[in-house]
């Protein structure tokens, strides 16, 4: 028996929700390209203006303050 993704990415993104609007914007455009508009790290650069090598730092650290606060809720 498999288990359905779709209701627990739903509680995901609701519990990601808060997070994501306490990151300033620079950090929300990078997420919103990256998921929302499905864009490499690469394109991401290019449109941004920036090497792709610092996008990918970028990514990391919205990521690990994400994780950080997710974390803090439990």
């Amino acid at each position: 028996m498999s288990l359905d993704p779709v209701p627990a990415l739903a509680e995901d993104l609701q519990a990601l929700k808060p997070h994501l609007a306490q990151l300033d914007e620079p950090e929300r455009t990078l997420i919103e390209l990256r998921f929302g508009a499905e864009m490499t790290q690469s394109e991401i650069g290019t449109e941004q203006g920036m090497p792709q090598m610092h996008v990918s730092g970028l990514l990391s650290r919205t990521y690990a303050t994400l994780r950080e606060a997710l974390l803090a809720e439990t």
